[in-house]
């Protein structure tokens, strides 16, 4: 799903609301409760939100499986996000939390009885034009859904093997200077 509506964009946001989306993409669909529970919040901090989430259209409610009527049990829209370079404020809301993840996970994994197969940090350089680009984050996209697809329909499916959340975090931009003035450029 493309995020580039401010809307969407202060949805996603929340740290909360990002721990929220995860937990529903573990679990396929929940009540706000078990979210709460599962999270460590409150759950009318929890239902709150919920419903900003519902209001940017990130995730629709799933009467398929309440309990009841004035149950309500919730679902996403997308498997993954892409997030549409924004302006100001938003830009830096979505990233903060984001880098520090990253810098957590590698600056915990750079310990020797934490390395693992299950962790790296990919830096590549390509000289592109703007067609390649959007073609590489076409592909991209489409193995990341791929695999998150797969993973979470086999972690439903055999319950009993253990699985840990795994977050990949994928950037395509050309390498500018943050002033505007652009990157080094090779011509053939």
């Amino acid at each position: 799903m493309d995020i580039s509506d401010p809307e969407s964009l202060r949805a996603i946001a929340s740290p909360v609301r990002q721990r929220i989306l995860m937990q529903l993409a573990v679990v396929g669909h929940a009540r706000a409760a078990d979210l709460a529970e599962a999270i460590g919040q409150p759950a009318n901090s929890v239902s709150f939100h919920l419903r900003v989430l519902a209001k940017a259209g990130m995730i629709v409610e799933a009467p398929e499986h309440a309990r009841d009527k004035r149950d309500r049990v919730w679902k996403n829209v997308a498997t993954s996000y892409n997030v549409k370079p924004a302006a100001g404020d938003a830009a830096d809301l979505i990233l903060r939390p984001t880098v520090e993840w990253l810098s957590e996970v590698f600056s915990h994994g750079s310990h020797e009885e934490t390395r693992d197969a299950g962790r790296t940090f990919m830096l590549t350089t390509m000289l592109l034009t703007r067609d390649d680009a959007n073609e590489l984050i076409l592909e991209l996209s489409e193995l990341l859904n791929r695999w998150s697809e797969r993973s979470l329909s086999a972690a439903r499916d055999a319950g009993e093997t253990p699985r840990e959340v795994y977050q990949l975090l994928t950037a395509v931009a050309p390498r500018d200077d943050p002033r505007g003035d652009a990157g080094t450029t090779a011509k053939g």
